[in-house]
């Protein structure tokens, strides 16, 4: 056990007797994987703007964001109005609000290449519903996804995360109970290597419905795409009827008409929405084309079934309308020149000190990486050492800093300069301490 564990462990006892208590009612006293780090995590109790209350009587800067989903901070004034005025209201009826189609409007105003919406109550099921029309209305039967590229935990998906194939296009499912039938319908290629992913996808081109793509990878050390990657494989799935999905579940705080369109030129035949657009309610979204969103449409009777007892729930759809008002192009600018001044300071930080020490990032979200030079794919991220981020995300905390246990971080609205300055400072000071240990 590192000292910062040992000191982890005194510091924070509400946090481990609750843990305790945990344990006895939830499968190692958890319910939400990522979460998780040893030898107990920990517990919050409130929030406000940026500043987080943790169980044990610690205020601290929230740099976490629920995994960058905060993406106005915590009470938001207008979200807050909107979710109670939505409460008040009562509800889920089991019929349709209005609000549902004001924020749909919204998300057509708003996403290039968006024409017809579907709610959903998770990222997760945007695009499992995303999967399903794609085959549904090209009549194939394979799907395609990048290596390190998070979509969700259902079995469509939740392949070639962290566990890599040797052959090439193989999916390795990334847990234990997934069905093999479904993930053998998955071929992985390789971000960020055009020429690689073309030799996965060319050979299969006719049993493709849809290519599954993230503008950076999120969960694999927020990796950007580059842009004739990105831009390459629309090209191809264009040239051959393949459907383009692209995942913005996680980017699409990073650029007013989407990450994709604004940063890329990117026009996604369906593209997936979540995270900060239910400010801090469950919500997803899927949009595209309006001929394969038809897909969905009741009235032919539903070539595609998508059912859900909270799709299009009214405190969620309120939320969503004010979230989408708040998060407007000045907002964005400002939240995404502080993740850029974070990762820079983080790169500066590793070079001053001469320690293994850099960030990658993506707007307002990022990532710290045990390492002198940002990795570039899932592979790279996968390969770097854990233990030294976790002692790094322990270090932080007791300097009143969050971040996840593996290091990454977000910016929002409500973060002040101050915070930003105040997080390089608590690295100076955390980071040559805990890549001592």
């Amino acid at each position: 056990m590192s000292q910062l564990e040992q000191r982890y462990t005194l510091r924070w006892p509400r946090a481990r007797a609750i843990y305790e208590q945990a344990l006895g009612s939830l499968p190692g006293g958890n319910t939400r994987t990522q979460v998780h780090v040893d030898p107990f995590p920990m517990y919050a109790e409130r929030g406000s703007g940026a500043r987080l209350a943790l169980i044990d009587g610690v205020e601290v800067d929230d740099f976490l964001l629920n995994y960058s989903a905060s993406a106005l901070g915590h009470c938001h004034q207008a979200v807050s109005a909107a979710i109670h005025a939505g409460i008040d209201a009562g509800g889920p009826f089991g019929l349709p609000v209005p609000a549902e189609v004001l924020l749909a409007e919204r998300l057509r105003e708003r996403f290039t290449g968006v024409e017809l919406v579907r709610f959903t109550n998770s990222g997760s099921e945007a695009t499992l519903q995303a999967v399903r029309a794609a085959r549904a209305f090209c009549g194939r039967p394979r799907i395609a996804k990048a290596e390190g590229g998070y979509h969700g935990s259902h079995d469509l998906v939740d392949v070639g995360i962290t566990r890599f194939g040797e052959a090439p296009g193989e999916a390795i499912g990334e847990t234990r109970g997934m069905a093999p039938e479904v993930v053998a319908g998955v071929s992985v290629f390789p971000y960020n290597d055009l020429d690689g992913a073309l030799a996965v996808l060319e050979p299969q081109a006719e049993q493709l419905a849809g290519v599954l793509i993230e503008v950076f990878l999120n969960a694999s050390g927020v990796i950007p795409a580059r842009p004739e990657f990105l831009g390459g494989i629309a090209k191809w799935c264009a040239g051959h009827g393949v459907l383009l999905i692209l995942d913005e579940v996680a980017s699409w705080r990073t650029g007013y008409s989407g990450a994709g369109a604004e940063h890329h030129g990117l026009r996604p035949d369906l593209i997936c929405l979540g995270k900060a657009l239910g400010g801090g309610f469950p919500i997803g979204a899927l949009g595209g084309r309006a001929d394969v969103m038809a897909m969905f449409d009741p009235r032919g009777g539903s070539i595609v079934r998508h059912a859900g007892t909270f799709n299009g729930h009214p405190v969620a759809m309120s939320a969503g309308l004010a979230v989408l008002e708040a998060l407007n192009e000045g907002a964005i600018a400002r939240v995404n020149a502080q993740g850029q001044r974070l990762a820079e300071g983080a790169r500066r930080i590793g070079g001053e000190h001469g320690l293994a020490l850099t960030a990658t990032n993506y707007g307002g979200v990022g990532r710290l990486h045990v390492a002198h030079e940002p990795p570039r794919s899932a592979r790279a991220a996968a390969a770097l050492p854990r233990e030294p981020r976790i002692d790094i995300y322990r270090a932080l905390l007791e300097r009143g800093v969050l971040v996840s246990p593996d290091c990454r971080f977000a910016t929002c609205t409500a973060t002040s300069e101050e915070q930003v300055e105040r997080f390089l400072t608590a690295l100076a000071e955390a980071a040559p301490e805990a890549l001592a240990q």
